[in-house]
């Protein structure tokens, strides 16, 4: 985990933040947490240091990992020192701001002092505003090109018969679980048709991975053309040239949100200027450069976007927009059960 602290005191007559002369007695020490890596750094380290620029008494502490690092000690912090959070803001995925419920882990967010929450995806809104949703990753069907002639239409690719053998995917997505039971006449709190229907295609799936690369080789060497990913990584393989393509099921993609957060345990004043960091990294001009450095989807109605988010379909804001909503709380509250069937009922059955 790595742990950057910009102090920047020089101190402007003109800021960049607005509302910057309102802000100028702001004093903390706030560490805020985001995504190592694929450009998901670049806007909020813009942020930061505008902000620092107009705010030189506060210090910000960056933390630069997955949430799948720093969430467990997170949790750890809140049990042993509730009062000194490790984090106190910054960015969680689906899966993680939903756990953070069930640990009482977030500040319900004042719409009044982040005024641009107002402008945020209804759909994607959580409950009693523990957390605002910023930007988002369809998950639909990434192909080989050179193998699949024509882009897969249907989800049902993944189950049916004429994809024996020609599907990859993660071991233990559970998503695909909550979706495949969705689809075929299930839900996530009656997930027995989508492991049905799993169990008896489970010879489909070529091979489950446990990372990305491996992912990548088996679709892009076309051994397994087929797999569910996400559209933001397609569209960096896409641009690296790989012959993959993305598609969009008719049922919709996945969504897998990102939202932003602020931990309990903060200090009025940790908490004003989390408040401001969230509120300047909601404005349309910032939510949309977010979006297209790191090939994301904004969940801010108005952001600003480029031609290339306009008319690539990958970044297109429809797929948001359209998207299947998964239960991600409840699947969190499954997990341990899911995972075992899916090892005894699927994989299991393909051998």
């Amino acid at each position: 985990m790595a742990f950057k602290t910009l102090m920047l005191a020089t101190s402007l007559a003109a800021a960049t933040i607005s509302g910057a002369s309102a802000q100028s007695e702001r004093n903390a020490k706030v560490s805020f947490f985001m995504f190592a890596g694929s450009g998901s750094d670049v806007v909020p380290k813009e942020v930061i240091a505008d902000y620092l620029k107009a705010n030189p008494k506060v210090s910000i502490d960056i933390v630069e990992t997955t949430n799948a690092i720093i969430y467990p000690k997170m949790v750890t912090a809140r049990r042993t020192t509730p009062d000194q959070p490790l984090v106190h803001c910054g960015f969680f995925n689906a899966d993680t701001v939903n756990r953070g419920d069930d640990d009482d882990m977030w500040e319900p967010l004042n719409k009044a002092s982040i005024p641009n929450m107002a402008n945020t995806l209804e759909a994607y809104a959580r409950p009693d505003g523990r957390g605002v949703p910023y930007q988002a990753m369809g998950i639909g069907l990434l192909y080989n090109k050179r193998v699949l002639k024509e882009p897969p239409t249907s989800w049902n690719v993944l189950w049916s018969p004429e994809y024996r053998g020609k599907v990859v995917t993660f071991d233990n997505d559970l998503r695909l679980i909550a979706l495949a039971a969705k689809l075929n006449g299930g839900s996530e709190k009656d997930p027995n048709a989508g492991f049905k229907i799993l169990s008896e295609n489970a010879k489909n799936f070529r091979a489950l991975v446990d990372s990305n690369d491996a992912l990548k080789n088996l679709v892009v060497s076309g051994d397994a053309p087929v797999a569910p990913w996400f559209s933001s990584v397609a569209d960096i393989w896409i641009k690296e040239g790989a012959p993959v393509g993305f598609a969009v099921p008719k049922e919709g993609a996945i969504a897998f949100p990102i939202y932003m957060a602020i931990a309990k345990g903060v200090t009025p004043a940790q908490r004003a200027v989390c408040e401001d960091l969230l509120n300047e990294l909601l404005k349309p001009d910032r939510a949309g450069r977010y979006g297209l450095v790191t090939s994301s989807i904004p969940l801010v109605k108005n952001a600003i976007l480029s031609k290339e988010q306009a008319e690539n379909p990958v970044l297109n804001p429809a797929i948001a927009t359209n998207a299947i909503q998964i239960d991600f709380a409840h699947v969190a509250s499954v997990a341990a059960d899911w995972r075992d069937r899916w090892a005894r009922e699927v994989k299991l059955k393909m051998r």
